[in-house]
């Protein structure tokens, strides 16, 4: 069975929390007694107590399912107030949102974007550069005519990707400070015609701002899960988190492996979350921006476990473009980076210090 694959905006990927509040997965928990916060956490944020059990809130957001569970003691109200930030930030980093901001630069309607969503960019173009254009975010034409959700099963024709392909040029994307009757902007210049996708960036940068608030608030000890972008605030009290890393074309409690992760950020990019078969062919959701297909090689899934989850996303991504080898060396040469690739035939690759990492 040959393999292709693609990338769409805010994918869900291989990653799970192990355990959760609510789900079925068994995992030994710490043995520690719970102590109630007394008075109103949201006015004394520094005196949060650890509890064994977390307090987990979940919803249906970024085109997947999230969660986040702390290991505090708080009501499930206060994580409610982080888990709203993603509205913001999906209204601002998604294409497909009428009205939001890199909806209104594709469309051409202006040209100015807000900082953040410039500070993204840059930091994007900046891997695409180094990459030799193995990643790229111009690639929005192109990932637009491939559709892994509705069940259609259409293959886009030669002749449509070719002419997508003429819109996808990550030098020719430039960004600029400055002022707007809003407040601070980029401006942003590119050729006509071009679309951004930050499918493979927007989920990472979300997960750390959902990090900075709980910790803003006084919570040092929690998971955020952005279906597949795992970020660990703090330990559980001194021990690792249990991260369990997806068998693909498994079932979702089928792990192929387990990392112990302390305060730092897991994402996994794979074929199996996002595809259709046709004619005995699998294409999936990771798109060559040099061919507007699908990836070819060896890989089933690529995890990438660094200190931030916008990092982590962009290369987990990167990693599985590059295949094995060059994926091992980017992680060499990638300070506080290590990654797990999981091969067509199930066996792992990993790099030096994952091992370590492993359960």
């Amino acid at each position: 069975m040959k393999l292709i694959k693609t990338k769409a905006i805010f994918l869900a990927a291989g990653l799970i929390a192990l355990p959760l509040s609510g789900c079925s997965q068994n995992a030994a928990e710490n043995s520690n007694n719970d102590t109630t916060l007394t008075g109103n956490p949201k006015e004394n944020p520094a005196a949060f107590t650890f509890k064994k059990d977390p307090v987990t809130v979940n919803a249906f957001k970024l085109d997947t399912y999230i969660s986040i569970s702390a290991y505090e003691d708080i009501d499930e109200s206060y994580l409610y107030d982080t888990l709203a930030l993603c509205d913001r930030y999906e209204e601002m980093f998604s294409m497909h949102k009428e009205g939001g901001a890199l909806y209104n630069l594709n469309e051409g309607t202006t040209d100015k974007v807000p900082s953040e969503l410039g500070r993204v960019m840059e930091t994007a173009l900046k891997w695409s550069q180094s990459s030799d254009g193995a990643f790229q975010i111009s690639v929005g034409r192109v990932t637009e005519l491939w559709d892994f959700t509705s069940g259609s099963h259409v293959i886009p024709s030669d002749n449509e990707i070719k002419s997508a392909l003429k819109t996808v040029d990550d030098t020719k994307i430039s960004l600029s400070p400055s002022d707007s009757e809003e407040g601070a902007a980029y401006t942003v210049s590119m050729p006509e015609g071009t679309k951004i996708d930050l499918g493979a960036v927007a989920k990472g940068y979300i997960a750390d701002k959902l990090k900075e608030d709980l910790i803003s608030r006084g919570i040092t000890s929690a998971v955020i899960n952005l279906g597949g972008n795992v970020l660990c605030v703090g330990d559980k009290n001194g021990d690792p988190f249990n991260i369990g890393i997806r068998k693909p074309f498994a079932g979702d409690t089928d792990m192929i492996t387990v990392l112990k992760l302390k305060d730092c950020s897991a994402v996994s990019s794979g074929i199996s979350e996002r595809y259709f078969e046709e004619n005995g062919r699998i294409y999936h959701h990771i798109i060559n921006p040099r061919t507007g297909y699908p990836y070819e090689n060896e890989l089933w899934q690529s995890t990438v476990i660094t200190k931030d989850s916008l990092t982590g996303d962009i290369l987990s991504t990167l990693c599985y473009a590059l295949g094995t080898d060059k994926a091992l060396e980017l992680a060499k040469n990638t300070p506080d980076t290590e990654v797990i690739l999981v091969k067509d035939d199930l066996s792992l690759v990993t790099s030096d210090g994952a091992n370590d990492l492993m359960k």
